[in-house]
């Protein structure tokens, strides 16, 4: 018997299961939905479950990372850590690929709150031109964008037209972040998930849905410093 958590969410159209280092198995359902058919779901998923579980539990989960993928940008780096004197954290990108922090390295809390802090200004960096490219491209304008460290979503858009997006889309492949930059922007014209908004997808991206199904599974790119932190 597997423990879980169940969210109500008015978006969602039917059962979504999530796993993730942070919170678990997390069963979201459609408001409404009847409970009563849980366990038959749970139980159809069953091997799906154990293995994304089992993954959950292994890299790219370190508490304390020795080294950092961010796909999205192609960058790869190696952790060193060093003594500090002051009981403060301090990161620096002490050469090319080597960020270097200096501080109490068995304060797992610690370095996970430098490094998220790290992994923001890159996102501000990278994630936010990269928005305006992609909408520059598909000819889709929003008005603002912010950059977020949710736990749920990847990106979200408002109906003021600005759009939210998550640090953690650093470590996603280069596609699915494209994908979720698309996903949000077509927002823009339509704000659901309705068949007006697919068709608008798919107008742009004509495989989104091998994409989607891509992004739902995309929790398994991101390290468990971040999720834990």
């Amino acid at each position: 018997q597997v423990d879980y958590t169940i969210r109500v969410s008015q978006r969602a159209k039917r059962v979504i299961l999530k796993v993730s280092g942070r919170n678990g198995l997390e069963v979201v359902v459609p408001r409404g939905f009847n409970t009563k058919y849980l366990q038959e779901i749970l139980k159809a998923n069953e091997a799906w479950i154990t293995d994304q579980l089992q993954a959950s539990m292994r890299s790219p989960g370190q508490t304390k990372p020795e080294h950092i993928e961010l796909r999205a940008i192609d960058q790869r780096w190696q952790v060193e850590y060093r003594p500090g004197s002051d009981g403060r954290f301090l990161l620096s990108e002490a050469a090319p690929g080597v960020l270097q922090i200096h501080g109490d390295a068995a304060d797992v809390d610690g370095i996970a709150l430098v490094l998220n802090r790290w992994l923001h200004q890159k996102a501000q960096a990278h994630l936010v031109p990269w928005l305006k490219y992609v909408s520059r491209q598909v000819d889709i304008r929003f008005k603002n964008t912010t950059v977020r460290g949710q736990t749920t979503r990847w990106a979200s858009c408002s109906k003021l037209g600005n759009i939210s997006i998550n640090r953690s889309l650093l470590f996603l492949p280069e596609r699915l972040v494209r994908h979720v930059f698309l996903h949000e922007l077509c927002h823009i014209k339509q704000l659901n998930h309705s068949p007006k908004f697919w068709v608008s997808l798919g107008e742009i991206e004509s495989n989104y849905k091998s994409l989607e199904a891509e992004v739902r599974q995309a929790n398994e790119y991101v390290p468990r410093w971040v999720l834990g932190r």
